[in-house]
């Protein structure tokens, strides 16, 4: 057989799969791209836009993670006797009784305080002015704590930066709605900035929070301010955001020290609202 009648090929050494780099072009424009991105949430807070959408999405997930505690819960109630269950609703019965009692006397005090010119928000005893909103998803990020609301009538108006409320008092402000979800920034949260008094010598400060199990603090308070330990303090109304009279926190320490020339005063914030299901949406 003669040599024409065989194709020899030459393997060499180099690579026969080799992926062709990025252009300078297109990575200038990718670069320019992401900056432009990171530039207009920054200016116009569109992470925020979409944060509630996001919830809407991962909704039914944190459903489906319920699902076995739900079933729990089904299996549990199906085990209390007729005994068990009118013992409960007697209570209950008696409760309701009692919360009629001092709605009641809320209505009176309001009108009371309003003859007398002091100062009293009628709204916090409306009811119209609140929307009940039940809890979805808690987060315990350590610096940006983050509830995760839903709320059933889908005509609430519902906007960014209306207050919410536990039966104790001030939990945080909304930063995020989607179609069902709202999502809620936290007192304790490192952003957060909330206008309070205290409930003796009644000075005016910011009380800005410093992530989960950390003391708040009152910031940029002068050493002539007579700010005691124990204190209780409650939102002021300033800012117009957070309505007055509603507990924040409490005073737990007032240092003076040398090379400051504000007070250090540290706040116990409310506690997580681990084994609270509904909340109250102020829209007044």
């Amino acid at each position: 057989m003669s040599e024409r009648d065989h194709k020899v090929s030459k393997i060499s050494s180099e690579a026969i799969f080799a992926e062709r780099p990025i252009s300078s072009i297109k990575f200038l424009i990718s670069i320019i791209f992401c900056l432009s991105l990171i530039i207009i949430d920054l200016r116009f807070q569109t992470s925020n836009i979409f944060r509630g959408y996001a919830q809407d999405l991962l909704s039914p997930f944190y459903s489906f993670l319920q699902m076995p505690l739900i079933l729990f819960q089904s299996f549990s109630d199906t085990i209390i006797t007729k005994k068990e269950l009118r013992e409960i609703l007697d209570e209950y019965k008696e409760d309701n009784k009692k919360l009629q009692v001092i709605n009641s006397q809320l209505t009176e005090m309001a009108k009371r305080n309003q003859e007398l010119n002091l100062l009293w928000n009628s709204a916090q005893i409306d009811k119209e002015a609140y929307i009940l909103a039940q809890k979805r998803v808690l987060s315990n990020n350590p610096l940006r704590p983050r509830l995760v609301l839903s709320v059933k009538d889908k005509n609430s108006v519902i906007k960014v930066n209306q207050p919410v409320l536990s039966l104790e008092g001030v939990i945080g402000k909304i930063t995020s709605v989607g179609l069902g979800s709202i999502e809620v920034m936290m007192v304790h949260d490192l952003r957060s900035m909330v206008p309070v008094i205290s409930s003796s010598s009644r000075i005016h400060g910011i009380l800005q929070g410093y992530g989960l199990e950390r003391s708040g603090k009152i910031i940029n308070i002068k050493k002539t301010a007579g700010l005691k330990k124990g204190e209780n303090l409650y939102t002021s109304g300033l800012g117009e955001v957070y309505p007055p009279n509603f507990f924040v926190g409490q005073i737990i320490s007032v240092v003076d020290t040398p090379d400051n020339e504000f007070l250090e005063v540290e706040v116990k914030f409310l506690g997580l609202p681990e084994e609270q299901d509904f909340f109250l949406i102020f829209t007044g």
